[in-house]
C-alpha cells in the first residue's frame, strides 16, 4: 500500500516544480562504485523537462574521514593501541586499492587497514566500517535521536565541511535523498537538519528502497517524519511526478546520467559503473522476499536499448565493467545482452544476479557468457532440499545445482552463492542437506573468485510468509531490534529452533573459513569481486598459497603479514596485527618461530625449531595463522626443479 508523508503546511507551494533539484546519496553505502540512484533519476527528471544534479554524499563523506588521519579528530574515541599505525597507512591503503593490486596480501592489507582505522576513529557511540555504519542501535529510534541532538556529533560535523556540496546551487530548493539501506538513516536526519538550517524554505523528500520497505515505520515516529517534507515510497517515475507537479509520467527507457559524479574517486583499481536492464523480478513468487515493495511490477529495457547505452557508458567514462543491479537477468536476456556485446566489441567485463535455472547447464551458452565478458554470476540457491525450495516457492530444481554450478567453472565465471537457514518447517535433514550439497560439491564451489554467504531467515513486513503465517505454522512477535526494524521475532511451530538455526549458519560458515581457498580469495564485496576475478584471468593477480601439508614445507616460504608485530609479555607472545585489529597469543615454546617468520623461513626451517607439535599439527597451526592474516605463505623462489613444481601445484588443488 502506498504510504507518503508530507508536511504540505511548511510549503504551501510544494506543488511548484522547483529547478534544479538536487539528487544527494547519503553516507553509509560502499565507497567502491557509484550507486544507480542519482544517474537514474537524474536522467528521468530530464526526460520529464525537469534539471537535477547529482552529489555523491557518501564517497565524500569517506574522503574527510581520510582526511582526518594526520590530525586531532575533534570528537570523542575509544583507545586503539594501532591507531597511530592505522592513521600512518590509511592514506597509501587507499591509493592500494585504487590502483591494480600486486598480490592478493596486499589487497587484504589495504582492505583492512582502510576497515580497522574507520573503525578507530569512529565516535563514542558510532561504529563506521566500509560496510555498514551504525549509531547505539541502529534500529532503534531512541539512540539515533539521542545521537543526533548532541551539539558534537560526526554528521553535522561533516554537513559543515561539506555544506556547499550539499546544498548545491543558490537557486536549488527541492532535495531529494535515495536511501538503500537503514545504515543510511542518521546521515540522512543530519543532513536534511542541515539543509533547513541554512536554507529554511527548502523541500527535503526521501526515498529509495529502505523507504519502500520501511516507510510505515518512519512515518509513525513523529520526529522523524517531521524531519521531512516527503517520505514517498515506490518507483521514481511513478511517485515524482505527483510529488514534484511535473504533468507527465515519463514510462519509457531511461538512460542513467554519470555526468555529475567523478568517476575517479571511487576506491576500485578499475572503473565500474551500475546499470539496471530490468525494475523487478520476472519470477516474484519466493515466499521470503521483500524487493516487490521496491519495485512496481516488472518492467524490462529492450536489449538493443541497453546495448546503446552500455556503448555510451565505455565512450563517455571509460567504463571497463558493469555491475549488473537487476534482481535478475533472465537466459533469454543474457542471451541477446550477450550477442550484442560481442557484435559490438565493446570488451566489457560484467557481474549479475541470475536464477538457478536449467539453461545455466548448457555448457555452449555459458562459454558464450564469459566470451562476452560474463566473469561472475550471482545464485540465491537458498537450500539443496527440495522440499524446502519447494515451499519457499523459489521454482528451482536442486538436481540442476551442481550441473549449473559445473557448468561456471568450465566456462571459467566465478559464482556467488547465497544459501539460507531456518526457512519455516526446515528440519535437521533439510539444513543437513545444504551442508552436505556444499561439501561434495567443493570441487566446483571452491573455484578462483568464487564464493558463498549463509544467512538465516528473516521474518520481515510484506513478504509473503508473514501474510500466510497460520499455512507456515509461525507466530509473530514484537519488532526484532527496535522500532525503526521491518524484522520481527518469530514462534515457529515445527521447524529448526532458533539456536539450530544460528548453529547451523556457523557450521556453513566455519566450512568455508576452515576448508576452503574462497575465505582466502575472494572479496566481501562484489565490485571487488568482479575486478580481481578478470585481473586473475588475465594473469594480472596470482593466487596466494591455500593449502599447506608437510610435503609443501620445502619449497614454501611463510612471513609475518604487512603490520603484524611481536610482542614480548610475560611468558606468551602477543602476535598483534595492526591492520585489521587481530591479535592472539602464543606459548613460549613457539616463540622461535614467530620471530623466524619476521625474516622469513621455508615451513621446513620452521618446523624444526619446535619440538611439540607433528608435521600434521604444525601445518594446521601454520595454516590457522595463515587464514587469520599473520603469515603469508607463498612458494621459495629458489624452488626451481620440476618435481618441486608439480609438488607447489599440487598443493593449491
Amino acid at each position: 500500500m502506498l504510504y507518503i508523508h508530507w508536511e504540505k503546511s511548511r510549503n504551501p507551494d510544494w506543488t511548484q516544480v522547483m529547478t534544479p533539484i538536487q539528487i544527494i546519496f547519503p553516507p553509509q553505502f560502499e565507497p567502491f562504485q557509484p550507486y544507480l540512484s542519482g544517474p537514474y533519476l537524474k536522467a528521468l527528471l530530464a526526460n520529464c523537462g525537469v534539471e537535477a544534479s547529482v552529489f555523491d554524499a557518501n564517497i565524500a563523506f569517506y574522503e574527510w574521514l581520510i582526511s582526518k588521519a594526520h590530525s586531532s579528530v575533534p570528537w570523542l574515541i575509544a583507545s586503539n593501541e594501532s591507531a597511530d599505525y592505522l592513521g600512518e597507512h590509511v592514506e597509501s591503503a587507499v591509493e592500494l586499492l585504487q590502483l591494480a593490486p600486486q598480490s592478493l596480501p596486499q589487497y587484504r592489507w589495504a582492505i583492512d587497514v582502510v576497515d580497522e582505522y574507520l573503525r578507530a576513529i569512529s565516535p563514542e557511540g558510532v561504529k563506521i566500517g566500509l560496510t555498514y555504519l551504525k549509531v547505539g542501535n541502529r534500529y532503534s529510534s531512541a539512540d539515533l535521536r539521542a545521537y543526533l541532538d548532541r551539539p558534537d556529533d560526526i554528521f553535522r560535523r561533516y554537513f559543515e565541511h561539506e555544506a556547499e556540496s550539499i546544498l548545491g546551487p543558490d537557486d536549488v530548493s527541492t532535495y531529494l535523498l535515495s536511501l538503500v539501506v537503514i545504515d543510511q538513516l542518521p546521515a540522512t536526519v543530519a543532513l536534511t537538519r542541515g539543509i533547513k538550517r541554512r536554507r529554511p524554505n527548502a523541500r527535503v523528500i526521501i526515498g529509495g528502497p529502505l523507504v519502500s520497505r520501511l516507510n510505515r515505520q518512519l512515518g509513525e515516529v513523529s520526529w522523524i517524519s517531521q524531519t521531512f517534507d516527503g517520505i514517498v515510497p515506490g518507483e521514481g517515475y511513478r511517485v515524482l511526478p505527483s510529488v514534484l507537479g511535473i504533468p507527465q509520467v515519463y514510462t519509457g527507457h531511461v538512460t542513467p546520467d554519470f555526468s555529475d559524479l567523478n568517476l575517479d574517486r571511487y576506491w576500485s583499481c578499475r572503473r565500474v559503473l551500475p546499470y539496471i536492464v530490468a525494475h523487478g523480478c520476472n519470477w516474484a513468487k519466493c515466499m521470503f522476499c521483500s524487493h516487490h515493495l521496491t519495485y512496481d511490477g516488472y518492467r524490462a529495457s529492450l536489449i538493443s536499448e541497453v546495448i546503446s547505452d552500455l556503448e555510451g557508458l565505455k565512450q563517455k567514462h571509460n567504463a571497463e565493467y558493469i555491475s549488473f543491479s537487476d534482481e535478475y537477468l533472465t537466459p533469454v536476456q543474457l542471451d541477446g545482452l550477450s550477442t550484442g556485446l560481442m557484435q559490438g566489441r565493446l570488451d566489457l567485463k560484467w557481474s549479475t544476479f541470475a536464477r538457478a535455472e536449467a539453461e545455466f547447464c548448457d555448457q555452449e551458452f555459458m562459454s558464450k557468457l564469459y566470451a562476452a565478458g560474463c566473469r561472475m554470476l550471482m545464485f540465491g540457491l537458498e537450500s539443496a532440499s527440495q522440499r524446502i525450495t519447494n515451499a519457499m516457492r523459489k521454482g528451482t530444481r536442486v538436481d540442476h545445482y551442481r550441473g549449473i554450478i559445473e557448468a561456471c567453472k568450465k566456462a571459467n565465471i566465478a559464482v556467488r552463492l547465497d544459501f539460507m537457514i531456518g526457512f519455516p518447517g526446515e528440519m535437521e535433514e533439510d539444513a543437513l542437506a545444504t551442508y552436505d550439497f556444499i561439501r561434495q560439491n567443493r570441487d566446483v564451489i571452491d573455484t578462483p573468485f568464487s564464493s558463498y554467504a549463509v544467512g538465516i531467515f528473516e521474518l520481515r513486513s510484506g513478504i509473503p510468509v508473514l501474510e500466510a503465517a497460520d499455512q507456515f505454522g509461525i507466530l509473530r512477535r514484537s519488532p526484532l531490534r527496535g522500532d525503526l526494524d521491518d524484522q520481527y521475532e518469530f514462534e515457529s511451530f515445527s521447524g529448526l529452533s532458533n539456536e539450530a538455526r544460528i548453529k547451523w549458519r556457523e557450521e556453513l560458515i566455519r566450512f568455508s573459513k576452515l576448508q576452503l581457498g574462497i575465505e582466502m580469495v575472494a572479496p566481501q564485496n562484489k565490485t571487488h569481486q568482479l575486478i580481481l576475478k578478470d585481473l586473475y584471468d588475465q594473469g594480472l593477480l596470482h593466487l596466494p598459497m591455500l593449502r599447506i601439508s608437510p610435503d609443501c614445507y620445502a619449497f614454501t616460504k611463510a612471513e609475518l603479514v604487512r603490520g603484524v608485530e611481536l610482542i614480548e609479555g610475560s611468558g606468551a607472545l602477543r602476535v598483534v596485527n595492526r591492520a585489521n585489529g587481530g591479535e592472539i597469543e602464543i606459548s613460549p615454546q613457539l616463540s622461535q618461530v614467530l620471530h623466524r617468520f619476521k625474516t622469513g623461513s621455508t615451513l621446513a626451517d620452521a618446523f624444526q625449531l619446535q619440538t611439540i607439535w607433528n608435521e600434521q599439527q604444525f601445518a594446521r597451526f601454520a595454516d590457522f595463522l595463515m587464514r587469520n592474516d599473520y603469515i603469508h605463505i607463498c612458494f621459495d623462489r629458489d624452488t626451481t626443479c620440476q618435481v618441486a613444481q608439480n609438488e607447489r601445484e599440487a598443493c593449491n588443488v
